[in-house]
């Protein structure tokens, strides 16, 4: 006869994994506020540091410069849902992508740039989110650190790993699928 085993010994921790659809269908519950900072990261929910002011409003010149450079062949999202794969919904502060597709038919492949702007999450933005963008097949990536004024340019080569520039917001960059378009951060950073 075996030992009685405790409750304690058996109980086992699991982590529940979601969909987005299961993350849409938790907010019109209200189980999830609609609006709210969070993300869905490998079927788990996480939560989001709130955006500082820097962080905004460089957000906001910076789409506001994007939004009238770029021709109507280009779909701009600043600050909304990024549907990777079913358990992967990043919110990247702004991406672009082929303006011929639906929103919700971007995948990694097809876009032309995502950006984080990061202010105090800039270990996860060069990490595990570069990693998710990465094995998601996105081409280009940038994280705007809006404190040390640097951006983290993270270009796709042919076998799929990343190379990585950092430069100031005193530099001009030039996204590698967006023609012409060359961009200074700095200029974005004084109003216009």
């Amino acid at each position: 006869m075996n030992a009685p085993t405790s409750f304690a010994s058996r109980q086992t921790h699991e982590r529940h994994r979601f969909t987005g659809e299961d993350v849409l269908a938790m907010m019109r519950a209200g189980l999830l506020q609609e609006g709210g900072k969070f993300e869905l990261i490998d079927g788990e929910v996480i939560d989001m540091p709130a955006e500082g002011a820097q962080h905004l409003e460089l957000r906001m010149r910076l789409s506001r410069f994007l939004s009238r450079a770029l021709p109507d062949e280009i779909g701009l999202v600043p600050d909304g849902t990024l549907r990777l794969s079913d358990t992967f919904w990043p919110e990247p502060d702004l991406y672009l992508f082929p303006a011929h597709l639906s929103v919700e038919a971007v995948r990694g492949p097809d876009l032309l740039l995502v950006i984080e702007l990061s202010d105090t999450t800039v270990r996860y933005d060069m990490g595990r989110k570069a990693e998710i963008y990465r094995e998601h097949g996105v081409r280009e990536y940038w994280v705007l650190d809006v404190v040390k004024r640097e951006a983290h340019v993270h270009v796709r080569d042919a076998t799929g790993e990343w190379s990585l520039k950092t430069v100031s917001f005193d530099e001009t960059l030039k996204p590698i699928l967006l023609g012409e378009l060359t961009i200074r951060i700095a200029d974005c950073e004084r109003k216009a």
